[in-house]
């Protein structure tokens, strides 16, 4: 580890010459054809920690050498997979070795979170283009080859492959996954409702579903999109994944697989934000009146699921769909300001309100002043002020609407605590109390009832009915 370590901060910090460059990525492979190759003792394989260095120092060499004298180095990296009656992926220890190798590799060019300096930019951009002339076929090639050997047989190395096609499909050609022979392998596998041999979430299923997203994520022409989601038929794959046992029949139980909710969350949310990107304007983008009719109609489809997902009890698969939810409410906003938003659309808001005004609410289990829920409390304030601002956009779209919902959950909750007193949920009281601070952000005027301009409107009347019935109850 320490002389990786060495080796890896002289090649970043380019303190090696063409020469030594050579020695090294000759000496290392060399070591990882006797340690990872067909002749490899799979007995004695380096652990994991040893193995992710090791790919580490591969990368920068990768990245020093690729564009000059280690041209072939995806074709070398992939000779380790060759089992000893030179079969290619077949021989397990070099297949692993392989696949962190492209994972590492990506990260290295690829992962977009990662800030770097303009020069490393504009290096990883010449390398992509190299990678995606010169090896990207026989890439999507070994994946295709691997999932025809491990698929169902191993499953550490299918959720490996799955993994790297969801890094990689963001920058290659997506008719490299998006193919018959690809889809034969990933659908299934979506598909799949059973449990590991453990008994715990399906790994490889939640990888698969992982994949379908940031298949469905790239950047692509917006007809291009909306035909990719009917292709994949994605509607149909979600209505099954959100019937299986897994998401309702353990639904409010302790084995509801959250892992799997969040992935499908994942995967409908990425959907709404292609769908909403079309619809924004009234009219037919590109002069295709058909591509707004398959935006409509993919809006309609998957609604149910946003709004399943949205009302989830987790907050943190609710939290995984709020972006869909924002865009969804901001497409309608534009809409509505300029006399163009749908009927059908106007009446989907009642929905989503209501699924707010429940995701505002403490949970049931939730204990009042408890010192050790103190994080998980700040995580719910901070989700409810994004709710907050989706309550608001709905005000802004339908003001009576709003103001109807609001008044008449306050009053009810008011009225039933005057008639339950104590023996009434602190959860509920909490809630009639926050939506009703809310309610008064949106109806009264900056220096609410105390400013010389106020006039008294139906909304804000209600307000004071609030107050009164507040009051009232005890």
């Amino acid at each position: 580890m320490a002389c990786l370590d060495a080796v890896n901060l002289a090649i970043q910090m380019q303190g090696l010459d063409d020469e030594s460059l050579s020695v090294l990525k000759t000496t290392l492979f060399d070591y990882a054809l006797q340690a990872y190759g067909p002749a490899a003792n799979s007995q004695q394989v380096d652990p994991g920690y040893l193995q992710n260095k090791l790919c580490q120092t591969f990368t920068y060499l990768f990245v020093s050498l690729y564009k000059g004298p280690w041209a072939g180095f995806v074709d070398d990296v992939w000779r380790l997979t060759i089992s000893g009656d030179g079969t290619p992926g077949q021989n397990l220890t070099g297949v692993v070795f392989y696949l962190r190798v492209l994972s590492s590799v990506h990260d290295e060019i690829a992962d977009m979170l990662i800030s770097r300096s303009n020069s490393e930019a504009k290096r990883n951009v010449e390398i992509k283009d190299q990678v995606r002339g010169q090896d990207m076929v026989k890439i999507a090639d070994s994946w295709n080859l691997l999932l025809s050997i491990y698929c169902g047989q191993n499953e550490y190395v299918t959720e490996q492959v799955l993994k790297l096609i969801a890094k990689w499909v963001s920058w290659m050609d997506i008719s490299l996954i998006v193919n018959e022979q690809m889809m034969t392998f990933l659908l299934p596998l979506v598909g799949r409702t059973s449990t590991n041999a453990n008994g715990q979430a399906d790994k490889v299923r939640d990888a698969a579903v992982d994949a379908l997203s940031e298949i469905t994520g790239k950047k692509m022409k917006l007809p291009d999109k909306m035909q990719l989601i009917s292709l994949l038929n994605l509607r149909e794959i979600v209505k099954e994944l959100v019937e299986s046992n897994a998401l309702k029949g353990l639904r409010g139980s302790p084995e509801y697989d959250t892992d799997l909710a969040e992935a499908v969350a994942k995967l409908v949310s990425t959907v709404i934000l292609a769908v909403m990107h079309v619809l924004e304007d009234p009219e037919p983008l590109y002069g295709d009146k058909e591509l707004l009719a398959s935006a409509d109609k993919h809006l309609q489809d998957f609604f149910p699921f946003l709004l399943r997902f949205f009302s989830d009890e987790y907050d943190e698969v609710c939290a995984t769909v709020i972006d869909g939810v924002t865009n969804v409410l901001t497409v309608f906003r534009k809409l509505s300001s300029s006399n163009n938003l749908p009927h059908a659309y106007f009446d989907m808001l009642p929905s989503i309100l209501d699924a707010i005004i429940m995701k505002m609410k403490f949970d049931d289990t939730a204990s009042w002043g408890n010192s050790d829920e103190q994080t998980d409390e700040a995580e719910f304030h901070e989700l409810r002020k994004r709710l907050a601002n989706l309550q608001k956009t709905i005000a802004q779209i339908n003001k009576d609407l709003f103001v109807e919902a609001l008044s008449t959950l306050a009053g009810n909750i008011f009225q039933r605590f005057g008639q339950e007193g104590a023996g009434m949920h602190w959860q509920d009281l909490d809630l009639a109390l926050h939506e009703m601070y809310l309610y008064g952000e949106v109806v009264l005027p900056k220096d609410g009832f105390a400013s010389k301009t106020f006039q008294v409107t139906a909304a804000a009347e209600r307000l004071v009915l609030m107050v009164k019935n507040m009051v009232e109850s005890g």
